[in-house]
């Protein structure tokens, strides 16, 4: 009996041990995880307690009944223990169903909640963006896949470290982590663009992050989450379309340039087709040059008809680099009949008509007029004189040398037109044109204009008696005598055939007549030869008349034409003055 008895005592003792124990567990598992127990549970709670610690005792005192003086208690207590466990087993009966439902409904929760997590886990690892997770010193708690993949690192290999540990470049990790704090001690997100270089790769990424501060409930510290995309794409892309944008404006400014270029030139080509005269548009083309090259200097250097030396016409721009005066020789321009250029960078001929001490830059472009060299245009600057103005600098050179050309062509038609051809005195279109005009100065200021209207004496005799070629000879010799014996300013034409027409402006009456006498003399003692042969002596008669308010041109020829007939009806050989009845003078 003795084995049995041991046997039953510890039987008892191991059972009343572990009923002591189960609360024991489940009050240490609640102290530990902090949970709690819901409120319309507390009842079922302690009744299983009670149930459990009953069931303890019962145990506890079978285990000493044999030797107990005490089983008249011993008994009423099971009693007592077995009325109260009934009666908690009655109470918990209905309870019993709610708590499997609870059971149940928490274990569904718990599944659900692996699944939201399980969810979560596969959102952050295969997000198309980069996911992590720092603590306050910004040591790498997690971080996702797609960081993993960029910066080829395992899943542990960064945690614990900052980012100053693992990013190649210690000054960005430095930067990282300034943001983080600034996270942390504003306890508000921050969004940033971050520029970080990845290993092996010189060309830098880019990345819009978001970070902001949250707190781990289970320890109650501070931490930082963020989420970074790649924006490496879109930035090279603004930065492309930047500097699209760039050379687009560069491109407009050009052509703006380009466009003002050829307006000035146009305007150029305008003025140089309206001059009257090669100064005039030397003065044009140095105006041009002062607009297209506003930051340069220049000069028009022009070869004297003697072809001995190189002046200076007309000039642009504050500095004068070159000699006013100097000789073909001193040009390599105007050597080779091609432009030359002296600069830092451009190892031209330099030139012996810069002033010294030569610096800057400085460019010769030979002027040509009528296919031949007229001169050189000399451009100086500080910096380099790029190709493009160099190609406007020839196209000014050569516009200027059409411009001279068709100056020269339009002066010899305007020469023909105006002049005769035999005696090159003005025609008698010219000579209508200009009386008009003089007798509109002398109305406006008051001063008299005289004419004089001349006809060589018993001229188709001599015509006849010489022959035509030698009565031109007469004829040319009579009118280099009458440019001989007037004034600058007067006008002698050749009326036609043997008549001469002469005016005057701002002579008196008494003037005119001695004027007049006297070139009636010289005209008769004029020698005249043709070769070694002298010819006869001619004479000429002479008609006078000076200008009143509002006569006409065509009367005021008239006047001395009439003059100038009744001089022939007179006897020839002198001179008769219209003055309302002809005076012999």
């Amino acid at each position: 009996m003795e084995p049995i008895y041991w046997n039953c005592i510890i039987a008892h003792g191991i059972t009343a041990f572990s009923y002591f124990g189960i609360p024991t567990v489940i009050g240490v598992f609640f102290a530990k995880t902090k949970a709690t127990i819901p409120s319309k549970f507390w009842l079922a709670f302690f009744l299983s307690g009670g149930f459990v610690l009953s069931c303890g005792f019962h145990h506890l005192l079978a285990a000493f009944e044999p030797h107990s003086t005490v089983s008249l208690l011993h008994l009423g207590v099971l009693d007592v223990m077995a009325f109260v466990s009934l009666s908690a087993l009655i109470y918990l009966m209905p309870t019993a169903y709610q708590i499997v439902e609870a059971i149940a409904k928490s274990q569904e929760d718990t599944s659900e909640l692996q699944r939201s997590q399980q969810m979560q886990r596969l959102f952050l690892d295969q997000g198309p963006f980069g996911a992590y997770i720092k603590d306050e010193q910004s040591r790498m708690l997690y971080y996702n896949q797609e960081l993993q993949s960029k910066f080829l690192v395992d899943s542990q290999e960064w945690l614990g470290k900052t980012d100053g540990e693992f990013l190649p470049d210690p000054e960005e990790g430095r930067r990282v982590m300034e943001n983080d704090q600034v996270v942390l001690k504003t306890l508000r997100p921050l969004k940033l663009i971050e520029e970080v270089k990845i290993s092996d790769n010189d060309q830098p990424c880019y990345w819009l992050s978001f970070k902001f501060p949250f707190t781990d409930y289970a320890t109650g510290a501070y931490r930082i989450g963020g989420i970074s995309i790649d924006i490496t794409e879109s930035i090279e892309a603004q930065r492309s379309l930047t500097s699209l944008n760039r050379q687009l404006e560069e491109k407009t400014l050009k052509l703006e340039a380009k466009k003002q270029e050829l307006i000035y030139l146009s305007e150029m080509a305008d003025m140089l087709y309206c001059c009257e005269s090669e100064d005039e548009m030397y003065q044009v083309v140095a105006l041009t040059c002062s607009k297209l090259f506003p930051n340069m200097s220049g000069c028009i250097n022009i070869i004297a008809n003697s072809k001995n030396y190189v002046q200076m016409n007309s000039f642009w721009g504050d500095e004068r680099n070159s000699k006013e005066i100097f000789s073909q020789s001193e040009c390599w321009a105007l050597r080779r009949g091609k432009f030359n250029l002296l600069s830092p960078h451009h190892s031209g001929l330099m030139c012996s008509h810069l002033i010294q001490p030569i610096s800057g830059v400085h460019l010769c472009v030979p002027l040509f007029g009528q296919s031949e060299l007229i001169g050189v245009l000399h451009i100086y600057a500080h910096e380099e004189i790029s190709p493009e103005d160099q190609q406007v600098t020839e196209i000014i050179a050569r516009t200027l040398g059409f411009a001279l050309n068709n100056l020269s062509i339009k002066k010899r038609l305007t020469y023909d037109n105006l002049r005769d051809g035999m005696t090159q005195l003005f025609n008698q279109n010219y000579m209508q044109t200009i009386t008009e005009q003089r007798l509109a100065e002398a109305d406006r200021s008051g001063q008299p204009l005289s004419i004089i209207f001349l006809d060589i004496d018993n001229f188709k005799f001599y015509n006849s008696r010489y022959g035509h070629l030698t009565a031109n000879i007469v004829i040319q010799g009579l009118a280099k005598l009458l440019l001989k014996s007037i004034r600058s300013f007067d006008i002698a034409c050749r009326w036609g055939g043997e008549e001469f027409v002469i005016v005057m402006p701002n002579m008196t009456l008494e003037v005119l007549r001695k004027r007049v006498e006297q070139l009636r003399v010289d005209v008769e003692q004029m020698q005249l030869k043709d070769g070694d042969q002298i010819l006869e002596r001619i004479t000429a008669s002479f008609g006078i008349a000076v200008s009143e308010p509002g006569i006409t041109v065509k009367d005021f020829l008239n006047r001395a034409n009439q003059a100038m007939l009744e001089a022939k009806r007179a006897g020839k050989n002198r001179v008769m003055e219209y003055v309302n009845t002809y005076i012999n003078g």
